[in-house]
Order: structure tokens, then sequence, then C-alpha cells
């Protein structure tokens, strides 16, 4: 693991402790207006039956393995798609070998992705969507992990037809979620950028902050929660967790925390657990690097859109 620092001018931190924890305020982000078909528009997945095959093979014969060539998809996807209990808004633009995977924070609906988005898809197909109870997607028919969270995102993508091999971006919340997908998904996942990932111990930190009581009150009770995640128990999860082995993987962090409202001494002993965290992070790799960003707040998406987009282009293929 090697670390970079990109420094640009004056520091200036506009999100709130809680949205650094969390990606969204104390209480939730609420995810702009998502331009999406009317509900009734859906994409069902295809049904496919093969019956088995018999066949005799002599000891002597010699059967080499077939190749499949996968159609990569290049038109633009902007539909609500139904997966077994529901339907996720899911938005695909752009065409190349690898399709890019935009993670958003908690409570987030994908809507922030519009300075990353059009940069990648010269190189790469981009996909983003909306989790159970953001944007316009469904609400969810029960408690989300991040394991479920990933096993559906999986599932919008079989049932849309948009086929790996995947680089995965997880903004705050969504870093533990993107994680959970490159382990669950190895052998799809060919790279993995965590955006001032939230750390597996940050809940606990972020309560133990009486200026966020509130924003710990929603993190213990996902009935509070729109996208209704059971946060701790998600957050243990992934930290069981241990390695991606040599996956390459770029870690971008924020240089501070937001310390509005705290008592002296108080930013200094998040950052210094934030930057554990980061360290957590980064160690899951055998490949993996640290940016550390100045001049922007939790969305690094936002403030230093330019910085997302160089790491991205990194970990895609070279133009052929």
């Amino acid at each position: 693991m090697k670390t970079t620092t990109i420094a640009t001018t004056l520091l200036t931190i506009t999100a709130s402790l809680a949205a650094a924890a969390c990606g969204s305020s104390t209480t939730q982000e609420t995810a702009d207006t998502v331009s999406a078909p009317s509900p009734s528009t859906t994409i069902s997945p295809a049904t496919t039956t093969i019956g088995p095959a018999t066949s005799t093979i002599s000891p002597t014969t010699t059967v080499s393995p077939a190749t499949t060539t996968v159609e990569r998809p290049t038109e633009v996807v902007d539909e609500l798609v139904r997966i077994d209990h529901g339907r996720l808004h899911l938005r695909c633009v752009g065409a190349g070998p690898t399709t890019v995977l935009l993670v958003a924070g908690w409570g987030d609906g994908g809507d922030k992705w519009g300075a990353i988005e059009p940069a990648v898809a010269e190189r790469a197909r981009v996909c983003s969507y909306s989790r159970f109870g953001t944007g316009t997607s469904d609400p969810p028919s029960t408690t989300q992990t991040f394991a479920t969270q990933a096993a559906d995102l999986h599932a919008l993508l079989d049932t849309a037809r948009e086929p790996g091999p995947y680089v995965v971006l997880g903004q705050s919340f969504g870093g533990a979620q993107a994680v959970t997908f490159a382990s669950t998904y190895a052998n799809e996942v060919t790279g993995l950028i965590l955006l001032d990932a939230t750390p597996t111990t940050w809940p606990a930190t972020v309560c133990s902050v009486a200026a966020y009581e509130a924003g710990c009150a929603v993190m213990r009770n996902p009935a509070l929660d729109p996208e209704r995640v059971d946060v701790f128990p998600a957050f243990e999860q992934v930290a069981t967790i241990t390695s991606l082995g040599d996956l390459p993987m770029t870690v971008m962090t924020a240089a501070h925390r937001d310390g509005t409202g705290l008592p002296p001494g108080e930013l200094e002993r998040l950052d210094t657990l934030w930057n554990e965290g980061v360290e957590r992070w980064a160690g899951l790799s055998s490949s993996s690097d640290v940016v550390t960003v100045e001049d922007t707040g939790h969305h690094i998406e936002l403030d230093q859109p330019q910085l997302v987009i160089d790491e991205l282009l990194k970990l895609l293929p070279e133009r052929s």
C-alpha cells in the first residue's frame, strides 16, 4: 500500500460530521428528484429453460472448453427494473470492455454523478442506481444490510443484462456496500474505489458525540430510515471481510472531518479515528493506494470530480 496526498487550495469543508459519517445529514440526505419513466415502465427478467444434454465421451476424446462471447451493451438505460422483491431505478450510459458501478451513500438516490459520468463513459460502460428507499426505486420490503444491498445490485445487473467485469466505486456508506460486492462477486470485479468511505467503526464513533445524537438515533433504529438499513449489524458483517487479495484498489479520503460545533480537541480525535478506518480499508488489498484529498467535504465527487475521474481511469483497461 502506498499513500498519495493531493493538495489544492485552502480547505473548505461543507458537510456536517454526520454527513461525513453517513453520506447524509444527522437525519438523512434528501435525494434529488431523479428523472425516470413512469413506474409502469419495467424491465422484467427473461426466462430461459435449458434441458439436460446426454452424451457419451470415449476416454480418448479431448473436449475443448467452449468460448462464450459476451455482447457488451451500448444503449442508454434509464428505467425502473423489476427484481424479485421490487423495482430499482437503473441508469447506464457509455460503452467499453468494463462496467463502472457508481454506488452512492446513505439516503442518496444516486444523482450526484453528473460530473463523473460523461468522462468515464468515453472509456467504459457506466451504471448507477437508486437503492430501495431512495430516488424513484420502491421502498424496501424488509430490513437491509450491505450484504442484501450488494445482492440486490447484482440481481439488478443480471436482470438488465449489464455484465461485468466491474470496477466498483462506493461513496460513504456505499463504500461498505462496494467492499461487500467485491468480496461476494470477486471473480467479476477487477477494481475498487472507496470514496470517503465510512469506516466500520464509525457509527459507534458518531454515537459517542453528543452533538450528533439525532443521527445516532437513526442508525440505531431502521424504522426511522427510508432505506431501513440495520446500521450496526451491517457494519459488523463488513468488518468480517479481512482480505480482497491483490484487487487493484484506491481509497480516497477527505483530509479532515467537519468540526463545526465540536469542543476543542474533538476534531483531532475524530480525524485520528477516521484515518485508522482508512488504513483498515486499504489493508484489505495488497494492491491498494490511499489518496488524501484537500479542499473537499465529504462528497469528493462534487468538490473534486477530476481527481475521482483520474483514479477511475487508472483502473480501466488501456485503449486498444
